[in-house]
């Protein structure tokens, strides 16, 4: 059972989380992730996927143009992680 104190500071949390990040706290109401946050991770995930399946094709054949293609796909894979701690964070 929480005191009377801890009671008062959650409800001071809950405040903070609806007018700070209103999607994050109705996310947490529902018990799952914001459905914008499940989107990044798979876009971040993939792009991880298709920066490795690309340098691994440009490194056996030896294609420059794979082995570019592999460095953008990781930085947007980057990108998309960094955005997707921001949203966390």
């Amino acid at each position: 059972m929480l005191s009377h104190h801890e009671r008062v500071e959650l409800d001071k949390i809950e405040r903070w989380f609806e007018t700070s990040d209103p999607e994050l706290a109705d996310a947490l109401r529902r018990g799952k992730p914001a459905r914008t946050a499940i989107l990044l991770t798979t876009f971040a995930i993939l792009l991880d996927v298709i920066a490795c399946g690309l340098l691994v094709a440009g490194l056996v054949t030896a294609s420059p143009a794979l082995t570019v293609c592999a460095l953008f796909a990781a930085a947007g894979g980057v990108a998309a992680h960094i955005a997707r701690c921001h949203d966390h964070g």
